[in-house]
């Protein structure tokens, strides 16, 4: 898919439109820098949002300066949250660090906000959610829209969010918390999805 093509795609769904305020949640990796250019070329009345959670040390900063550096390159401004979370804690890790981010979006967005979720992360969720907990549920997938919360991205795969962004010469960063087989979605991302795609490539 060409990189024009997503982008009309998106607009023609109208979940974001011109004019309209949107706050992006940017964490500096592809879906979201993706997102970010898309709401910038759509004409919405952007404004964006990283939280940095301080989880990986070095690698957080980075994190954060490269959406500081993007977000100079398009002329937008950012807001950067610290949010303190214990790594060694029980309970699970990635859905309080999305819970806290959800809840500074809530109190920041002046309308919509709006995450980089992709087709790819809604059959990672199907997957997830059949195992942990099987039931008509699991078989919801992600809703394109969930108050204000909307997932401009969610009809496009990983892999067309990156083409994107080489299209048009945009950096991402790599989470290596995405492949860590701690996290369960990590061992459905890296394990499981790809058998099955193997076994039913379409």
């Amino acid at each position: 898919m060409a990189s024009g093509d997503l982008l009309a795609e998106v607009r023609e769904a109208g979940l974001i439109g011109p004019g309209r305020p949107l706050l992006v949640l940017l964490s500096g990796g592809a879906d979201s820098v993706c997102l970010l250019s898309v709401a910038s070329e759509v004409g919405v009345e952007l404004s964006v949002l990283h939280v940095n959670y301080g989880l990986r040390g070095e690698e957080s900063e980075r994190d954060e300066q490269h959406c500081r550096e993007l977000c100079d390159q398009l002329g937008v401004a950012l807001r950067v949250e610290r949010a303190a979370l214990d790594p060694s804690a029980t309970g699970n890790l990635q859905a309080g660090a999305r819970d806290l981010r959800y809840g500074h979006a809530e109190r920041l967005a002046v309308g919509d906000y709006a995450t980089g979720h992709t087709r790819s992360d809604e059959a990672e969720t199907i997957l997830y959610r059949l195992a942990s907990s099987p039931g008509s549920r699991a078989l919801a997938g992600i809703a394109p829209r969930r108050g204000r919360l909307v997932r401009p991205l969610l009809g496009h795969t990983r892999e067309q969010t990156r083409e994107y962004c080489r299209a048009r010469s945009l950096a991402w960063r790599e989470d290596r918390s995405n492949q860590d087989p701690a996290f369960a979605r990590a061992r459905v991302r890296d394990g499981l999805l790809p058998t099955l795609t193997e076994i039913s490539p379409g």
